[in-house]
């Protein structure tokens, strides 16, 4: 929609995208909200960010909720694991509760390659809507992640994790 290589990724669509954001601020989930309104996430120069991050670790975990039988309303979260892009520390980027994925991936053979850009979104029903773009060379795959908001932690080598997000309750 706003910055994304296939949306023709420019100055304006980053303007567009920020006004985008304040419009809608009182609909986004708290730690998409905070993070989306940072200066640094989307920039290339703090160790922190995920521009160019590469993929350590995906993890898919289904569990059950609580007090129902174990086949009944079943909830799904997403934890991704990038090395930064400095090669100085961990990112995680947590996903609690989704609602549905999609993982294409077009020329995966030699990994993902970078975290190009990525786009923070709210769908019709409310939920985040997270658009990841991994690219070398051309695009080697597109994410689509469909949550009810997102958390991220950073892990400097040597250092103490620092959550990034606001807690969520």
């Amino acid at each position: 929609m706003f910055l994304l290589q296939s949306d023709g990724r420019s100055d304006a669509g980053f303007d567009a995208y920020r006004n985008y954001v304040a419009d809608n601020a009182d609909r986004f989930p708290a730690g998409a909200l905070f993070l989306a309104r940072t200066d640094w996430y989307y920039g290339p120069h703090d160790h922190r960010g995920p521009h160019d991050g590469r993929l350590e670790a995906m993890t898919v975990t289904e569990r059950s909720g609580s007090g129902e039988p174990h086949w009944h309303n079943r909830l799904v979260s997403v934890e991704l694991t990038l090395r930064g892009a400095y090669d100085d520390g961990n990112i995680t980027l947590r996903y609690p509760t989704v609602h549905s994925y999609n993982l294409d991936g077009f020329i995966v053979g030699g990994g993902h390659a970078d975290w190009r850009y990525d786009e923070l979104r709210l769908d019709e029903a409310g939920h985040l809507v997270h658009e990841v773009e991994w690219c070398f060379m051309q695009d080697t795959a597109r994410w689509l992640i469909v949550a009810d908001d997102i958390q991220m932690r950073w892990q400097p080598d040597g250092g103490l994790p620092e959550m990034v997000t606001p807690a969520t309750t």
